[in-house]
């Protein structure tokens, strides 16, 4: 099973993942019709941008409060909305630990990454200029991200911070 992992350190806060998210999955480029999300925070006066989208969770809330039972696995593991199952509830969207999923208000069906299975590869990835977005077999994870915080921690010590 493969996902997605976010160096938030390389996010530049471009949104161009936003935008090729809502073109391939809803043929126009808007943000709200995005599956992910780049939500924006200021903190000591520094603005973070952190896109938020689905970890594909192994035991994922969202597919075990879901009443028809809309969210299921794919055969690549990804966790995917029967949009003829859903009937816009939305109890998937409050059990999601990271706000990942939400309700489309035009069709009130759930709209979440499924790491666009229907065209191949995630396009957020593909598109992320900064390499900000890594798709990521889910065994290497842990690994890349290890490695990511000891590179910080690094850094940090070079600095003498």
């Amino acid at each position: 099973m493969l996902r997605i992992v976010l160096d938030p350190a390389k996010c530049d806060g471009c949104r161009v993942c936003e935008g090729a998210c809502s073109l391939v999955n809803e043929g126009e480029s808007n943000p709200v019709k995005s599956r992910i999300r780049v939500v924006r925070t200021v903190e000591n006066q520094i603005l973070y941008s952190i896109p938020v989208f689905c970890l594909q969770c192994e035991k994922a809330y969202c597919e075990a409060v879901c009443p028809p039972h809309a969210i299921s696995r794919n055969s690549d593991g990804a966790l995917i909305i029967d949009k003829e199952k859903c009937v816009g509830c939305k109890l998937c969207e409050i059990a999601c630990p990271v706000g990942a999923i939400t309700v489309n208000p035009e069709k009130g069906v759930a709209i979440k990454c499924e790491l666009c299975a229907a065209v191949g590869e995630p396009q957020c990835v593909k598109h992320c200029f900064p390499k900000a977005l890594q798709l990521l077999p889910a065994e290497r994870v842990g690994i890349a991200e290890a490695r990511a915080k000891a590179e910080k921690f690094l850094e940090m010590e070079r600095r003498g911070a």
